[in-house]
């Protein structure tokens, strides 16, 4: 898939944390609002995010991959946030591991919109993505309004399998 994510200076969409606090976010896609903590660094100037002393890198898979492949020295101390945007699929399992394993901290999915507008994130407890707006749907995965352990009442997206694993009835709705 082929998406136009080239940044556009009055839809530039503001960059959420997935948990409390302010941290130094790097960057690496264009068309997210800056800060005085949030920056954005071109993909192709990795060097210059890690130069900014980040305490959470966010990017594509495929950017975030690129940068622990080459096993740079980072201060990340919160998180590594994965954006995928409408159509994709979700952060791969394998990507998760291997960000932990380089960075040290957890890998946070954030689920977007074409114009970079979150649509569900993922928690601390890391069992879904809370949906942030009314009309979130994703291919493969359905609704669970059961309770989260993170304590947000919101509704999740979750992939059909982890619901089978954990038992969850589901309910489709049938023409």
């Amino acid at each position: 898939m082929n998406l136009d994510l080239t940044w556009m200076p009055g839809l530039a969409a503001p960059f959420v944390y997935p948990s409390a606090g302010n941290p130094r976010v790097a960057v690496l896609q264009p068309g997210f609002r800056e800060t005085r903590q949030v920056r954005y660094f071109a993909s192709i100037d990795e060097e210059a995010a890690i130069r900014f002393a980040p305490e959470v890198l966010a990017g594509t898979a495929i950017q975030l991959r690129r940068i622990a492949t080459r096993s740079r020295a980072t201060t990340l101390r919160n998180a590594v946030v994965v954006f995928t945007w409408e159509g994709e699929p979700g952060l791969a399992e394998y990507d998760r591991e291997m960000f932990w394993d380089v960075f040290g901290v957890p890998a946070f999915e954030q689920y977007l919109s074409r114009r970079n507008r979150l649509i569900a994130s993922e928690c601390d407890a890391h069992e879904g993505l809370h949906i942030r707006t009314s009309s979130a749907r994703r291919e493969g995965w359905i609704g669970d309004a059961s309770p989260c352990a993170c304590g947000d009442a919101r509704p999740r997206l979750m992939p059909r399998p982890k619901l089978i694993a954990a038992g969850l009835k589901l309910c489709e709705q049938r023409p």
